[in-house]
């Protein structure tokens, strides 16, 4: 019997997230007269995906590694100027993922099966987002609450079923407050009826206390053959995003 351990990466350092924000703030209320003449970046609405990774700081850092992941957020302008935006994010991370082969009881080694372990982490959070200076590059920033879902999976599959688990169970799943904030630009690479804008920022996120498994934890109940204990303390982790934004409307 072969065990795959869980490999665990680590991001550079987060820029400072502070600077951003006040370049934001400050820069919008100058521009406020040249949107109400007709040049809002962000339009009525507009929609936005993007790849996301992970890091994870403080206590989660320490017991956990880097995830990947993707998101979707969608931005409504609240006032003429559109310094003021409504913006609603929806996020899937995962932090954790382990195969390992594993023989079907009474077939002496004849069949053998897949036990996959993922972890992961679904975020929706909402808040203001306020732009910065109108034009081609166009900063933001945003406070951000709602909840996070983390839970870890085990499922089996056959060796050759191309990914079809016939079996499947829940770990540890909690579900926990989330809040924290964002920052980024937008740089323009499309005009008309719709433009389409680079979206490149940072977000981090904090749960003061959360139920979630880890690579050990994990690890020790397929050695034991027990259950899994969680771990319960503080998460917190910052997500790096590039991706698209399109104006709807």
């Amino acid at each position: 019997m072969t065990r795959v351990p869980l490999r665990s990466f680590r991001a550079p350092a987060p820029f400072t997230l502070a600077s951003a924000f006040v370049v934001a703030v400050l820069a919008g209320p100058l521009e406020a007269q040249s949107r109400a003449n007709g040049d809002a970046p962000s339009g009525r609405g507009s929609f936005g995906v993007h790849f996301q990774v992970s890091e994870p700081k403080g206590e989660f850092g320490q017991n956990t590694g880097t995830g990947f992941g993707v998101g979707g957020y969608a931005l409504m302008r609240l006032d003429p100027s559109a310094i003021t935006n409504l913006r609603a994010d929806l996020s899937l991370l995962t932090y954790g993922s382990t195969t390992r082969r594993i023989p079907l009881s009474g077939t002496g080694g004849l069949v053998q099966l897949d036990l996959r372990t993922t972890s992961s982490i679904v975020s929706v959070v909402a808040g203001p987002q306020l732009l910065g200076p109108a034009g081609a590059f166009t900063p933001y920033a945003t406070a951000l609450g709602g909840f996070s879902v983390f839970w870890t999976g085990s499922e089996i599959e056959g060796s050759n079923n191309q990914n079809a688990p016939f079996a499947t169970t829940t770990n540890s799943s909690d579900a926990v407050l989330a809040y924290g904030g964002a920052v980024g630009s937008y740089l323009r690479v499309s005009n008309g009826r719709h433009p389409v804008r680079i979206d490149l920022g940072a977000r981090f996120l904090r749960h003061d206390d959360v139920r979630y498994l880890n690579a050990d934890r994990v690890r020790q109940a397929y050695t034991t053959d027990r259950p899994p204990v969680p771990i319960r303390g503080r998460a917190d982790f910052v997500t790096y995003y590039l991706g698209i934004n399109a104006i709807a409307f």
